[in-house]
């Protein structure tokens, strides 16, 4: 093994510096990927059923040295109604614990990622949804549950109609907290009539101190993410949408308060002529807003090829940045937004998969990394189940004490894909990864098995590289270069029957980079090489 500690630090020739560089490179390369990962990082995936039927959950948050998962569950006796549930792992993925609360009459809903939130060193609280259905409509409640590190419930609070003719209904999305006091935000829409978005301020027990409501016309509102900013005001990410027999709608909203709800601006970020999404808000670290949706490009019936977009924007409604991202996706829903300890920006959702063919599952997951800058660093897509029509919904994504990724959410199967619809909960590390070693590319689908044997030469390379299949090219065949961090740098289309193509790589910094093999979009093989100057 090659000792870098013997190799003098003060060398002033640029021939040296490289070898030093290179030798480091090999150094680095030399140790097993699965020791580098698995020395830090605890990768597992697993499916959670309760009572053998209907189970999903939105949150997931980490606590000591287990995860708590904040979801939905079918009742056991009756099975026609949905009940809170709160279910403990370990650090492996394994379950340690399980509750269940709800009524055999009533429906209790929880509300979007961030509404489960530790509020204390053994509290938790949730917000979410009371249903009781009357003769001709719904009784909604705004719900806030407290539950302490066993899962037991303290207390719950409900908000909205407490008496009847129950014409109005009340629904809670997101909760944070700051000392003394919580902060809510959802939606109050009367029967017959749209509706608003709902700010709900209470004390640390769930105490109304004041409410708010925001929208006018005969458009809905909805709010479904918030923060406070650093003036003590708040800023939430909404939704507003007329419901009509054409598409092109629904469009994202953001809207900041002052510290008592009072409306100061609003922005609009999304297209006019098209359906987009919800706003998920977070904090960046300079205290601006982080703010994620999706841009609609394309409209068919209720249906759309959407964009994801990021915006960063200062608390008085300046926007400092705003990007898209990756190709329009069909039915493409962007579902949680949060900000990383060393500043970048992960979001989460899930695509539809329907322009690709049978041979694909209806839905996936799926996460994008950025920096603080909204540069691209990583896309990853995810399917525990692979058969076609199964559906992978990924809700939440949190970061983990060892600087890692827990993600949960959803599977709904079909046929050849058994079982119920249940929990998805998965341990990734830092990059998306869900197994010791794999890659850190944009765009490759982290379930595609199967690897084609090929040749990459002269390696180490300097300013051409030459991939040799072992036989023949299909139509569609694609071999892509990424570097460190998962940024695409080269690729090259090998001709149908053709069985070799050269790359011209002299312009590439000197490095470890990773070359992709794609058959009509499917990874059949990977190859990491050096580019040595």
């Amino acid at each position: 093994m090659i000792n870098l500690l013997n190799i003098k630090t003060g060398l002033k020739h640029k021939r040296a510096r490289n070898c030093l560089a290179l030798l480091a490179l090999i150094f680095i390369q030399s140790i097993p990927s699965e020791l580098l990962s698995q020395s830090e990082f605890n990768y597992f995936e697993k499916r959670i059923d309760h009572h053998n039927n209907y189970d999903y959950s939105r949150n997931i948050i980490e606590y000591d040295s287990t995860y708590i998962i904040a979801g939905f569950t079918e009742d056991s006796v009756y099975l026609y109604n949905i009940h809170l549930s709160f279910t403990k792992i370990s650090k492996d993925g394994n379950e340690l614990d399980f509750k269940e609360y709800g009524f055999d009459t009533i429906n209790m809903f929880l509300g979007n990622p961030g509404s489960l939130i530790k509020f204390s060193d053994t509290t938790f609280l949730s917000v979410g949804t009371k249903r009781i259905y009357t003769s001709d409509w719904v009784h909604d409640e705004g719900m806030i549950t407290c539950i302490n590190n066993n899962l037991d419930t303290l207390w719950i609070k409900y908000f909205g109609e407490q008496l009847s003719p129950y014409d109005t209904s009340f629904m809670l999305y997101q909760i944070k907290h700051n000392n003394s006091s919580l902060i809510q935000t959802g939606l109050r829409m009367p029967n017959g009539v749209a509706s608003k978005i709902w700010l709900l301020k209470t004390d640390s027990l769930g105490n109304k101190l004041w409410e708010k409501f925001y929208g006018e016309g005969n458009e809905y509102f909805q709010g479904h993410s918030v923060v406070q900013t650093a003036d003590g005001g708040y800023v939430i990410g909404a939704v507003k949408f007329i419901i009509q027999a054409s598409g092109g709608s629904v469009d994202p909203l953001i809207l900041k308060t002052d510290s008592l709800g009072n409306e100061e601006w609003r922005l609009n970020p999304g297209n006019p002529n098209v359906d987009d999404n919800k706003v998920m808000v977070a904090l960046a670290q300079d205290g601006n807003i982080i703010a994620g949706t999706n841009y609609g490009t394309e409209q068919s019936g209720d249906h759309y090829w959407a964009r994801v977009k990021i915006m960063k924007i200062s608390p008085y409604g300046m926007v400092l940045w705003n990007k898209n991202y990756l190709q329009p996706q069909y039915d493409n829903y962007l579902l949680n937004t949060i900000v990383l300890n060393n500043g970048n920006i992960v979001i989460n959702g899930s695509r539809n998969t329907y322009a690709l063919g049978n041979e694909y599952p209806e839905k996936k997951g799926w996460i994008l990394c950025t920096d603080s800058l909204g540069n691209q660093l990583w896309y990853k897509e995810y399917a525990l189940l692979t058969g076609h029509n199964s559906y992978n919904d990924l809700y939440d994504v949190r970061e983990t004490f060892d600087g890692g990724l827990i993600g949960v959410g959803k599977v709904s199967p079909v046929v050849p894909d058994t079982g119920t619809s249940d929990i998805w909960v998965m341990k990734m590390d830092s990059m998306g990864c869900l197994w010791a070693g794999c890659d850190t590319t944009v765009g490759i689908n982290s379930t595609t098995s199967g690897y084609t044997s090929f040749v990459l030469y002269p390696v180490p390379a300097t300013n051409r590289l030459t991939v040799k299949l072992p036989e023949e090219a299909e139509k569609g065949t694609l071999f892509t270069v990424y570097n460190i961090l998962g940024t695409k740098v080269k690729s090259v289309t090998i001709p149908q029957q053709a069985q070799t193509a050269t790359l011209n790589v002299g312009s590439l910094p000197q490095g470890v980079y990773l070359g992709v093999l794609t058959v009509k979009d499917n990874v059949t093989g990977k190859r990491k090489f050096i580019i040595q100057k």
